[in-house]
C-alpha cells in the first residue's frame, strides 16, 4: 500500500540522513519528526475506484551502538481519519490507524526484521461494529513484509498485498 511504501522510503531516508551524526557521537538515539503528511490517491477496486484522503503523523527514533552502527528504529504513525469513498456509489469508510513499527538489525547480516504493534487498519461502520482490524502484533523477516515470522491479535490484512483489496471489499 502506498503509506507503507511511504513509510519505509522515509526510514531509508532518515537512517541515511542521520547516520553520520550517529557515527560521530553515539550516545543517545536520534529524535526525528514529526513529519506531518498529507495524501491524496486513488485505488482500482476493480469495478470501481475509490479515493483516499488523509494526513498522518510519524516520529522516528534511531538508535546505534557505541561504533555508529545501525541496531533499531522505532517509528510511530497516527494516520486517525483516511476517508475511503467508492466514486461509484458514495459510500465512504474512515480507516483509522496509530502504530509503532520496529525494525532491528539482525547481528552479523545486512537484514533486518520488522515488528508492528497496534492497530495499523481499523475500520468502524455504524451500526456494524468494526468491519476491517489489523490489530495486535506482528514480526516480518524484511522490510517488504513478504515474510510473517509471528503474529498475535486480529489480522485481516497481514500480507501488505492484501490491505488494499480488504478495504475496497469493506467499501462495496
Amino acid at each position: 500500500m502506498t503509506r507503507t511504501t511511504t513509510l519505509v522510503s522515509l526510514l531509508a531516508i532518515t537512517v541515511g540522513l542521520t547516520w553520520t551524526a550517529a557515527a560521530a557521537t553515539a550516545a543517545a538515539p536520534d529524535h526525528l519528526g514529526p513529519f506531518v503528511d498529507t495524501y491524496s490517491f486513488t485505488v482500482d477496486c476493480g469495478d470501481f475506484e475509490a479515493t483516499v484522503d488523509g494526513t498522518s503523523s510519524t516520529t522516528f527514533i534511531v538508535h546505534f551502538d557505541r561504533d555508529g552502527n545501525f541496531v533499531r528504529a522505532q517509528q510511530f504513525v497516527r494516520a486517525p481519519n483516511d476517508l475511503w469513498v467508492n466514486t461509484a456509489t458514495g459510500d465512504s469508510i474512515v480507516v483509522r490507524g496509530e502504530f509503532q513499527q520496529t525494525y532491528t538489525a539482525i547481528p552479523g547480516s545486512d537484514q533486518i526484521t520488522v515488528a508492528i504493534r497496534g492497530f495499523r487498519y481499523l475500520v468502524n461502520e455504524p451500526g456494524r461494529g468494526v468491519i476491517v482490524q489489523e490489530v495486535g502484533r506482528i514480526v516480518y523477516g524484511e522490510p517488504t513484509e513478504e515474510t510473517i515470522l509471528a503474529m498475535a491479535g486480529q489480522h485481516d490484512a497481514a500480507d501488505g498485498s492484501e490491505v488494499e483489496s480488504v478495504l475496497c471489499q469493506a467499501l462495496r
